[in-house]
């Protein structure tokens, strides 16, 4: 018997079988969607028995006879690193394990699990990155690592930060830049490019732009930075020199450096505000051939003594705190 669905067709129901799991990031790549439809008819007053749907189109009436519409979802390959931390730092810091530790995050957004390998780098000196660091390594976790649908996972990146220098001072940043990319998703999303397949699971790309190291939309990668700032003492150190008094002259305003006379020598170290604390600082002072030691002293924050060998003269250790100062004075004569 063939039915034809005109005047009579007085309702269609629906009926729908999905099987799998659903993730927010969408259901999972591969799940088979099974779908039929019925429909509920009478003729001439009386109702007919159900007839079911089938791809090709089904008469029979009947439980069963129809077959499902069948479809495989396909994968979407989506991911996101988040940085945006920041790290404090002091120049010289190096190696692994050297509480130098940059902050990272990766999502996976995609609907089926990925492995994704991470590569850090130096984001290149300007705007607001001053200095450049080296040696960058993602220490967390081991590599690649393989993430599930909607699997976010910590990324920790630690780099070697240079000697202080003109440009490694406190306050100064560096910014280093962390890609994650999808291994092999660019390539199978490529093969699988043009019409599609029902019956078969093809990679879709979905990821959005991230820095300039990922650089585009839709090819399997993004990047994100975060920032190294330079949190370390800010030190000033002056020297002046004053003739206090000649042979001619005496203690006088109006004494001259000629053989014979006093030279005082203010050394002046001074640790700026809001910079970090310097510990352990020594003052030393070579006095040239033409200069005779007489004595020295010392003043202000943390010094304590000081003391003359063979010519030099050397504090004892001290420290200065975020805008402290101290003095250490040397008096000489002119030979």
């Amino acid at each position: 018997m063939k039915i034809k669905i005109m005047k009579t067709l007085l309702s269609v129901a629906v009926l729908s079988a999905i099987t799998g799991s659903a993730w927010a990031a969408g259901t999972a790549a591969g799940t088979d969607i099974d779908n039929t439809a019925s429909i509920a008819y009478s003729v001439g007053g009386t109702s007919q028995t159900a007839i079911e749907s089938s791809e090709a189109g089904n008469s029979t009436p009947g439980a069963g006879q129809g077959t499902a519409t069948t479809f495989k979802v396909d994968k979407k390959i989506d991911l996101l690193v988040t940085g945006a931390t920041t790290t404090n730092v002091v120049p010289g810091q190096t190696g692994v394990d050297d509480n130098t530790e940059l902050n990272f995050t990766l999502k996976n957004e995609g609907n089926s699990t990925e492995s994704f390998t991470l590569t850090p780098s130096q984001v290149a000196t300007g705007g607001t990155d001053t200095f450049d660091t080296s040696n960058c390594t993602v220490t967390t976790p081991a590599l690649p690592v393989s993430l599930t649908a909607d699997q976010t996972i910590a990324v920790k990146v630690e780099c070697d930060i240079p000697p202080s220098s003109a440009v490694v001072t406190n306050g100064a940043s560096s910014l280093v830049d962390l890609l994650a990319e999808a291994q092999g998703a660019a390539a199978q999303a490529a093969a699988d490019a043009g019409a599609d397949n029902p019956a078969t699971v093809q990679t879709v790309l979905a990821d959005d732009t991230g820095t300039g190291t990922d650089g585009a939309i839709r090819n399997a990668k993004h990047s994100a930075i975060s920032t190294y700032t330079l949190n370390t003492a800010d030190l000033s150190v002056g020297k002046t020199s004053a003739v206090t008094a000649d042979p001619e002259n005496g203690v006088s305003a109006n004494a001259k450096r000629i053989p014979g006379a006093t030279i005082e020598y203010t050394i002046t170290v001074s640790n700026a505000a809001g910079a970090a604390a310097a510990t352990g600082i020594v003052i030393s002072d070579a006095l040239p051939g033409d200069l005779t030691y007489s004595s020295c002293s010392v003043s202000g924050s943390g010094i304590a003594n000081c003391a003359e060998a063979g010519g030099s003269i050397t504090s004892g250790a001290f420290d200065l705190a975020a805008g402290e100062t101290a003095t250490l004075t040397i008096i000489a004569t002119v030979n």
